[in-house]
C-alpha cells in the first residue's frame, strides 16, 4: 500500500518512468510518505544513510559507479542544507543528484513551527532547476504537479548533468499508507540530438605546426582510452589520471624544464574536460603569450582555464577525441616538438615508478599501485583530495576517481562508500587523516560490504599545509590551521564493525597491502599508516 499523498504518489510513479532506481534516503517523520513509498516501490533501490550530509556524497558515489542520476531524499529543515556540498560537486562532475526534499505546507514557513525554513531555491546555482509541489486538490494542480516533476527529471539529464532539487509540502496526516497503487502518470518523452565534430570545427588546432593537448578531469569512459593512445602518437597529450586511463605525465616534475624553454612552447593549444589539479600545469598555460586555445566544454559554459580561450566547442569528450583519431595528420607538424615531449614524459616515468621515496606515505602509495598491477583493470580506486590526489597522480597508471569539482576533503569516504554499495568488484580509497575523521559517519552505514577498502594516510594533521611556502611562519599553523592530532582509527574500526590493521614502517605496510589488495572479507578492510608530518 502507498501514501494518501497524490503529490507523493506522483512523483514515485514518475521516478520509475524516467528510469531512476536509486534512491539515498535519510530518516525523519515529514519525510516517512516519501521514504515509505520509495520502499514499496519494486524498481526502485533504497539506501539507508542516517547523516545527510554523508548521504550526499553516498548517492554522488552510486552515481559514479552507474552513470545516472540518483535520487537522495531527506527530511524538512536543516537537513537539505546538509547536502549542499555533495550537490555542489555532483553538478560540477556532471553526475546529476537528484534532491528530494519533504517540507511543511507553505502557510507554516517562518511562522516558528518546527523544522521550517524557506526550502524552495536553496541550494541556488548549485542546480539547474527547482521546483516546489504543489498540494495536489484537483485535476488542475495534479497536472501542475505531474509537469513539475517531469520537467525535473529531464533537467537532470539534459543539462550537462547538473543536479535538481524537488521540494514537496506535505501537510497533516503523514502516516496514511491506503493507496493501492501507483497513479499511471504522464511522462513528458525528452529527445535529444547530436551533430559530429567536423575537421572544421578544429582545423586551427590541426593546422598548428605545435599543437598541445590537455586533458582536465571526465567521466570514466574505457573508449578513451584506447583512442587517447593513439592520439598520443602523433600528438603531445599532458594529463592526470583523472582524466582517462592512460596514467599522468608528470608536468611537475617536467615544470623547470618547460617553463620559458621555447623549444618547449605549442602554437596551439586544445583543452578537453574539467579540471586539472597540477597548479603548475595551470600556472604554465596562462603564461604562454599569443596562443590561442579551443576550450571543449560539455556544459556550453566558457571555462577559460588558459586565460587564451578563443574558441568554445560543445561537445563530449569522445565525439572529439574521435575526430582527430581519424584524422590524417598534415605535414607541417613539428615530429621534433612531439619526440622532445614525450622524451621527459617517458625519463619522469621510469623515475617515479621505479625509485622509492623516504616519505612512509608516498611510498606507500608508490606500492600500493605497484601491487595493484593488472588488479586495478577489475577495481575501482578513489582517492581524497590534498596530498592524497597529489600522491596519486605521480603513480597511477589507471583512471581515477576523485571529487576535484570543488576539491572540498569532505566526502571523499562517503564517496567511495556509495561506489562500492552497487558493485561486487573491491573499491578502494586512498585518504589522508584530516579527511578520513571529517567523513567517518560513512563507516555508519549497514550498505557496505567487504569490497570497500580504506588507505589511510595519518601523518597526525594537514600535512599539505608544510608546503605552503611562509605559512611555517604563522605560530598558529599546527593548532588552527593544520589542525595537528593524535587520533586513530583504530577505535573508530572496531566501533563501527571494520576490519583493521596499521602500519609504522614500510615493511608492515608491504605486508598489510598484501591483505588490503587480496583478502576476500564480509567487511570493509582499513590499513592506517602511520608517520609524523
Amino acid at each position: 500500500m502507498y501514501s494518501d499523498k497524490r503529490n507523493v504518489n506522483i512523483l514515485t510513479s514518475l521516478l520509475v518512468s524516467h528510469g531512476i532506481k536509486h534512491v539515498v534516503v535519510c530518516p525523519g517523520s515529514r519525510n516517512a510518505p516519501l521514504v515509505h513509498n520509495f520502499n514499496e516501490c519494486p524498481q526502485l533501490i533504497c539506501h539507508p544513510v542516517t547523516d545527510e550530509r554523508s548521504a550526499g556524497f553516498f548517492a554522488l558515489g552510486i552515481a559514479q559507479a552507474t552513470d545516472a542520476p540518483v535520487a537522495i531524499c531527506v527530511t524538512s529543515g536543516t537537513a537539505i542544507l546538509n547536502v549542499s556540498p555533495a550537490v555542489a560537486e555532483a553538478s560540477y562532475q556532471h553526475h546529476g543528484l537528484i534532491v528530494i526534499s519533504a517540507d511543511r505546507p507553505q502557510a507554516w514557513i517562518d511562522q516558528l513551527d518546527g523544522q521550517t525554513m524557506p526550502q524552495q531555491n536553496v541550494l541556488g546555482k548549485f542546480v539547474s532547476k527547482s521546483v516546489c509541489l504543489p498540494e495536489v486538490d484537483c485535476e488542475e494542480s495534479r497536472w501542475y504537479c505531474n509537469r513539475l516533476v517531469n520537467e525535473a527529471l529531464i533537467a537532470v539529464r539534459t543539462n550537462c548533468g547538473k543536479s535538481v532539487h524537488i521540494n514537496i509540502p506535505i501537510s497533516e496526516p503523514l502516516f496514511n499508507f491506503t493507496t493501492d497503487a501507483l497513479p499511471v502518470e504522464r511522462k513528458i518523452e525528452y529527445i535529444t540530438t547530436r551533430s559530429n565534430i567536423t575537421e572544421r570545427e578544429i582545423e586551427t588546432f590541426i593546422k598548428a605546426r605545435r599543437p598541445l593537448i590537455v586533458l582536465g578531469q571526465m567521466k570514466h569512459d574505457k573508449r578513451l582510452t584506447d583512442i587517447i593512445r593513439e592520439i598520443r602518437k602523433r600528438y603531445v597529450v599532458l594529463c592526470e589520471p583523472l582524466s582517462q586511463g592512460n596514467g599522468t605525465t608528470w608536468f611537475d616534475e617536467m615544470f623547470e624544464t618547460v617553463n620559458g624553454n621555447a623549444s618547449f612552447a605549442p602554437d596551439y593549444i586544445l583543452y578537453i574536460g574539467d579540471t586539472i589539479v597540477s597548479k603548475l600545469l595551470k600556472k604554465y598555460l596562462r603564461s604562454l603569450d599569443e596562443i590561442g586555445v579551443s576550450m571543449v566544454s560539455i556544459d556550453g559554459e566558457a571555462h577559460d582555464v588558459t586565460m587564451s580561450m578563443d574558441r568554445l566547442i560543445v561537445c563530449n569528450a569522445i565525439d572529439i577525441l574521435s575526430t582527430l583519431a581519424n584524422y590524417s595528420v598534415q605535414n607541417n607538424t613539428d615530429n621534433l616538438f612531439l619526440e622532445r615531449w614525450n622524451m621527459e614524459i617517458e625519463h619522469f616515468r621510469n623515475v617515479f615508478l621505479s625509485i622509492s621515496s623516504d616519505n612512509l606515505l608516498k611510498e606507500t602509495v608508490r606500492l600500493f599501485e605497484t601491487k595493484i598491477g593488472k588488479s586495478a583493470e577489475i577495481s575501482y580506486i578513489h582517492y581524497a583530495n590534498s596530498t592524497s590526489v597529489r600522491y596519486g597522480c605521480l603513480y597511477s597508471r589507471h583512471y581515477i576517481y576523485v571529487n576535484r569539482g570543488i576539491n572540498g576533503i569532505e566526502g571523499s569516504l562517503s564517496t567511495a562508500a556509495g561506489f562500492s554499495s552497487v558493485t561486487t568488484n573491491n573499491t578502494f580509497i586512498v585518504i589522508g587523516d584530516l579527511s578520513f575523521f571529517y567523513d567517518v559517519n560513512a563507516l555508519w552505514n549497514n550498505n557496505i560490504g567487504g569490497n570497500l577498502r580504506i588507505i589511510l594516510l595519518n601523518n597526525g594533521g594537514g600535512g599539505i599545509f608544510s608546503n605552503l611556502k611562509g605559512l611555517e611562519n604563522s605560530p598558529a599553523l599546527d593548532k588552527y590551521i593544520a589542525a595537528c592530532h593524535n587520533t586513530s582509527a583504530e577505535g573508530i574500526c572496531k566501533s563501527y564493525g571494520v576490519e583493521y590493521h596499521s602500519a609504522l614502517t614500510l615493511e608492515d605496510v608491504e605486508k598489510a597491502l598484501s591483505v588490503i589488495i587480496n583478502n576476500d572479507s564480509d567487511i570493509p578492510i582499513l590499513l592506517e599508516v602511520k608517520c609524523n608530518k
